[in-house]
């Protein structure tokens, strides 16, 4: 009885994948294969400067915040470069530091411009339509936000970094709610950075800081908790962003452990995948996870300066 990985290599340029067996040995749960990877460092169509935040629109099209190139990369969901849009700046369309993307129901596409601490909202071919946000403590203002998901009510949530607290606003900004101060109590933030709302609009937040998860109900009430400061299954090291699978599976970038984990509907431990390196299959600070309509899993391997891709099998 027991738990026990086995990984698995091929080919020679290493294909690596993790498999997790729990029980007794054979019975094999599933796990996460590596199928391919695009990117590399630099400035030009389909390369990147420490990419962050990524979306996934209803066509399948990939969107990544391309943080310290001030735009953003769209792309088909082989890796195919499609388009981009932004530079550096403080006007309409322009970024300082975008770390992260939401997209609605009408595929407009909501951008975290974190350090002008705002949000901007463009169709998916890159046209501004409106834009929000201040700096400031108030409601609707922002303190270097990082975390921008958009539920089925098109409500977009924000993790107001440094304000360390979650706020709920509608699709033009409006201010509907919010919740959290500073602390490590239920519904506490020490850095909120990343949000994943799931199919009943359930909040999910990475406490960066606190090196945990929190689930809220779409009002905001607390629900649960899981994590603290670690390597181990369910432990986590800077956790930077979240998302939740159309089973309810919860997938969580475990940015300075290397690894992506995932838990199951009841936030049990299931599985992780990764490790430190350049390999295929291997992070180096992992900071944003997708997943598409197919149910492939979108890594940003932040500083590879890449995006992978993992199918569940």
């Amino acid at each position: 009885m027991g738990r026990y990985i086995k990984v698995a290599l091929t080919g020679a340029a290493v294909l690596s994948f993790l498999t997790v067996y729990c029980g007794d040995e054979g019975e094999v749960t599933r796990f996460y294969e590596f199928v391919f990877a695009w990117g590399n460092e630099g400035s030009g169509d389909g390369q990147f400067k420490n990419p962050r935040g990524i979306a996934i629109d209803g066509q399948n099209n990939i969107y990544v915040a391309d943080v310290e190139n001030d735009r953003v990369q769209v792309f088909d969901n082989a890796g195919g470069f499609l388009r981009s849009w932004g530079t550096e700046g403080t006007h309409d369309g322009e970024f300082l530091g975008p770390n992260d993307i939401g997209i609605d129901s009408n595929n407009d596409v909501y951008v975290l411009d974190t350090f002008n601490n705002r949000v901007q909202v463009f169709d998916s071919d890159g046209n501004f339509l409106r834009s929000w946000g201040t700096k400031g403590p108030g409601d609707g203002e922002f303190n270097r936000p990082f975390g921008i998901a958009v539920d089925s009510q098109n409500r977009v949530i924000v993790a107001d970094r440094y304000n360390h607290r979650v706020q709920v606003l509608d699709a033009n900004g409006n201010f509907l709610l919010d919740w959290g101060t500073q602390g490590d109590g239920d519904g506490e933030f020490d850095n909120p950075v990343g949000v994943a709302t799931d199919t009943s609009d359930n909040i999910y937040v990475t406490d960066l800081n606190n090196c945990r998860v929190q689930m809220f109900d779409p009002n905001g009430v607390f629900v649960t908790s899981w994590g603290g400061l670690g390597s181990g299954d369910g432990q986590f090291n800077y956790p930077q962003d979240v998302i939740v699978t159309a089973e309810g599976n919860v997938l969580v970038a475990d940015t300075n452990n290397d690894r992506v984990q995932q838990f199951d509907t009841q936030t049990a431990f299931e599985l992780k995948f990764g490790g430190e390196g350049t390999a295929d299959g291997e992070f180096n600070q992992p900071q944003g996870v997708a997943v598409d309509a197919d149910g492939y899993v979108y890594v940003v391997d932040s500083s590879n300066h890449r995006v992978q891709v993992f199918e569940y099998k």
